[in-house]
């Protein structure tokens, strides 16, 4: 309870800071305002519009307030900076891979097992492993991004498959932004952990570059946990003229996990080690003309996966997409798309070959907004899908927005949301089924967003969703067991969010979600998210942390027929500390403090979180 009371005292002091601002007159500088209040996104559709006149759910999570946190990767990231959101964590640092890994994600109850109903994209392309068509959470570290952008809610009129529950896109460095500099980063913290960071971009005119490179390692919190990894990535920029830009995009990820196991579990011998190596690439072609926009960008991403149980695997998610932006008279935009994309790859356990399969899908789609009177936005969209193994799928949306005064809208979207069965549903394993057809889901939702006073803005969603067809592993008889689409569920829930920023030097955000469910839904609890950042003259300290209830925890060892036991875990609350100081205007070093109360939590059952530890950091810049 403590914890508890703690959230709420803080969550008075910030509204009533602000309160006091407001009524003593003091003055909010309106850039900061904008910036915070009135984000442009781009992630609803695939053009830039303001969140506010959005018929959609989106939380920006800008890398300003990302560096005021001692977060590493974008999944803890999106845990503690969007309301709905959850992520499994397991370690101080690394997720691992397969039935025992951590990293995954859930929007609003819905992840999967394994976790392949939330699409992650790095600039607006999918990115997830061939054959399980689930994220490689390690491969996403906070190093080269600009920002996060979550939509919360299915996206897969434009996104396609796996966009069941929502998505994740991880905006990378903005080129237009990039400026000639350097920047070296060391931190050392509890358990061994270090961190080097360099970094370097340069701007030649027409030519700008980004070069980001990363080592990190830890010896864990508990013993054989250790962690090894590095990151690397590049991004070229060149202006061809006016109209058209060219960038490719790569990185490469090796990393090395070792997993002690749930406690009294000893996995030596079983599934205690793997090497893995995730790289991507991407190249885009971008126009920019008065009343058009769109890019042409061919992508892929690739895996190699060693593991000690035997298990073998190379990957790959291959394709080509396509998108032009249109506006047209009567206040009307379009968009036009064209999704081309094979993924797959081979696999062997234990030396025995297990194949090669790949699921090639085509995808054209259509989405159209008008706006009425300056007050009223409609939009609609449709996309048509065919994948090798099932055939056709269509998939509709349509929303609205009221803009009640011009710092309120009301909206309000029904859309439809599928996930293409994986190369594991079909192929893999003894439960295979190659006649199985897409996960759907049903979604209806209502929200507001609002600025409410000069510094203070909300937004509030409430959402209900039924799911069909989704894929369970059933046994038919003795011995028996195949993968079908029999499981149903339906949840309803709302979200809130507060932003508050009624001083210059003192921002803040606050979230709660919850959920009702007609089952148990694994990693999908009620939780209430804060973040405060408080700045004065060369001294910056951020708190923040999370209340979280109602946690299920689903686990499933070396069982046959497959089966995952789901637990309730005790409730828990935490409270992070980042403090900086600035030496010289290139000189910055601080402290970061995890646990600050040395909560006893788990989040995934026989895992034990880290206690009260520590980091320490220098960055500089040259």
């Amino acid at each position: 309870m403590r914890h508890l009371i703690l959230n709420l005292l803080l969550t008075v002091t910030i509204f009533f800071t602000g309160l006091d601002a407001l009524v003593s007159g003091k003055t909010i500088d309106q850039d900061s305002v904008k910036y915070h209040f009135k984000p442009v996104v781009v992630t609803g559709q695939r053009y830039k519009m303001s969140q506010q006149d959005m018929a959609a759910s989106i939380t920006i999570i800008e890398g300003a307030a990302l560096r005021h946190t001692n977060l590493e990767t974008v999944m803890d990231a999106i845990a503690y900076m969007a309301p709905g959101v959850f992520t499994t964590r397991k370690s101080n640092i690394g997720y691992g891979v397969s039935t025992l890994a951590a990293g995954g994600v859930t929007i609003r109850g819905l992840g999967g097992v394994p976790n392949s109903q939330v699409l992650v994209l790095i600039d607006g392309r999918p990115d997830f492993q061939g054959i399980f068509s689930h994220p490689i959470s390690d491969a996403y570290p906070l190093d080269h991004i600009d920002h996060i952008e979550v939509l919360r809610g299915p996206a897969s009129v434009v996104y396609g498959t796996n966009a069941l529950g929502g998505v994740v896109n991880i905006i990378t460095k903005d080129m237009e932004k990039i400026s000639s500099s350097s920047q070296l980063k060391v931190q050392y913290g509890s358990y061994n952990t270090q961190r080097y960071v360099l970094q370097d971009t340069r701007n030649f005119g027409k030519l700008k570059y980004f070069l980001s490179l990363a080592h990190q390692q830890s010896d864990g919190h508990r013993d054989r946990s250790k962690f090894y990894g590095q990151h690397y990535a590049l991004k070229l920029g060149y202006r061809v003229n006016r109209h058209i830009d060219i960038n490719l995009n790569g990185s490469v990820t090796p990393y090395r996990f070792n997993d002690p196991g749930p406690e009294g579990i000893d996995l030596r011998g079983y599934f205690e080690q793997g090497d893995i190596t995730r790289s991507s690439v991407d190249f885009t072609i971008s126009n920019t003309y008065s009343n058009s926009d769109g890019i042409i960008k061919i992508h892929g991403n690739f895996g190699e996966h060693d593991l000690s149980d035997g298990w073998y695997s190379e990957d790959q998610t291959n394709g080509i997409l396509a998108y032009q932006n249109f506006k047209l008279k009567y206040d009307i935009q379009t968009t036009v798309g064209l999704d081309v994309k094979r993924f797959g790859g081979t696999s062997e356990s234990n030396g025995a070959k297990l194949g090669t399969f790949f699921n090639d899908e085509v995808a054209s789609y259509v989405h159209i907004q008008k706006e009425f009177i300056r007050r009223l936005i409609i939009d609609t969209g449709i996309r048509f899908e065919n994948n090798s193994n099932f055939g056709w799928e269509r998939i509709p949306r349509a929303g609205i927005v009221y803009r009640g005064t011009p710092n309120t809208s009301f909206r309000a979207s029904a859309s439809k949301g599928f996930r293409s069965p994986s190369i594991r549903d079909f192929f893999l394993f003894n439960p295979a089924n190659n006649k199985l057809k897409p996960e759907k889901l049903a979604n209806y939702e209502l929200g507001l967003n609002s600025m409410f006073a000069p510094g203070y803005s909300i937004d509030v969603s409430m959402f209900y969703y039924e799911g069909d067809q989704l894929i369970e592993t059933n046994v038919l008889g003795p011995g028996i067991i195949l993968n079908q689409n029999s499981g149903q569920n339906s949840v309803r829930g709302f979200e809130i969010t507060l932003n508050a920023h009624p001083l210059d030097h003192l921002h803040a955000f606050l979230s709660y979600s919850y959920m009702d469910s007609d089952k148990d839904l694994p990693f999908s609890p009620n939780k209430f998210n804060y973040w405060v950042n408080y700045s004065i003259r060369k001294i910056e300290a951020t708190l923040y942390g999370e209340v979280v209830d109602h946690l299920w925890s689903s686990y499933q060892l070396d069982q046959l027929p497959p089966r995952s036991t789901i637990e309730r875990m005790p409730d828990y609350g935490l409270i992070h500390l980042k403090m900086h100081y600035l030496l010289t205007d290139k000189l910055r070093i601080g402290l970061g403090l995890e646990n600050l109360l040395d909560e006893d939590y788990s989040i995934m059952k026989g895992y034990p979180m880290p206690g009260r530890n520590y980091n320490m950091h220098v960055s500089f810049e040259f």
